[in-house]
């Protein structure tokens, strides 16, 4: 995301310029706070916040040294600590009482309430402004002291990790159905495949039964011709054409038979038809 990637990286230079190594080198600019345009739809960014909003810590600033954050901080529907209304949007804020001059707040020398306001603004299906501002009140003469944008900076960077996160889930969760859809594919071309196989195996299996069965009928009984001649006929009839004449012991195979005629073949691989009582068969 465009968008997201140049707001990372104005969050990262502010909190560079903002660290004491640069102090000499800063323009502070108080009370700007932070906004930015996400490629996001709105329903997520807000719960993302709306999140940020309940973790209990408010980053980017301390009361103490060698800390960067306060906690014991509480969500919250309004607050007081800003005179406008931020904008538009649906506004949340997070809140730390009782903390003594918080860093990043310009002259905070009192006791007081951190505040930080979540602007979250709809700028289309999957496009979402979010202003983030913080800001220390005093408790006893209520002066409010603007930040240096650290704040809502490191506010902004824990959000958009979390949004980061979502969007990996997601593509991971797109991956992960894409793969199992493949996946399924697959085992159904296979099933058919198998499927395929079995059947093919099945008509090979009869077709060599067939095979079989024609070897055996062609290694039929032996015969021969009894007395005289016989004719071997095309079809078993007598008025059927005659394919050559045998004679007397001329040897044949038995095929097939009928109740008049016997189907045979003769030693120069010929078949036809010839008359029963003609034929002397083997048992």
């Amino acid at each position: 995301m465009r968008l997201f990637t140049v707001g990372l990286f104005f969050a990262a230079s502010v909190l560079l310029f903002s660290s004491p190594g640069n102090a000499g080198s800063r323009h502070t600019h108080w009370g700007d706070g932070f906004s930015i345009d996400l490629d996001e739809p709105y329903d997520r960014v807000l719960e993302v916040v709306k999140e940020t909003t309940e973790d209990g810590i408010i980053r980017g600033t301390s009361q103490y040294k060698d800390t960067s954050e306060l906690d014991g901080a509480i969500p919250a529907k309004s607050s007081t600590a800003f005179h406008s209304s931020g904008g538009g949007g649906t506004v949340l804020f997070k809140v730390r009482p009782d903390t003594l001059s918080p860093e990043h707040f310009h002259e905070s020398n009192d006791k007081g309430t951190v505040t930080v306001r979540y602007v979250v603004q709809s700028l289309g299906p999957k496009s979402t402004r979010l202003r983030i501002d913080a800001v220390f009140v005093e408790d006893n003469l209520r002066r409010s002291h603007a930040s240096d944008g650290v704040p809502e900076n490191a506010e902004f960077l824990v959000i958009s990790d979390r949004l980061k996160d979502i969007d990996d889930r997601e593509r991971q969760q797109q991956v992960d159905a894409a793969t199992e859809q493949q996946q399924q594919k697959l085992s159904k071309l296979q099933e058919e495949l198998d499927e395929e196989r079995t059947q093919l195996n099945a008509v090979t299996a009869r077709q060599e039964q067939v095979q079989s069965q024609i070897q055996q009928l062609q290694r039929g009984r032996a015969g021969h011709i009894k007395t005289g001649s016989a004719d071997l006929k095309a079809s078993p009839y007598n008025s059927s054409s005659t394919l050559q004449s045998l004679s007397q012991g001329d040897t044949v195979t038995v095929l097939f038979e009928t109740r008049s005629w016997y189907r045979v073949q003769v030693p120069n691989g010929q078949q036809g038809w010839i008359y029963r009582l003609m034929l002397e068969v083997s048992p």
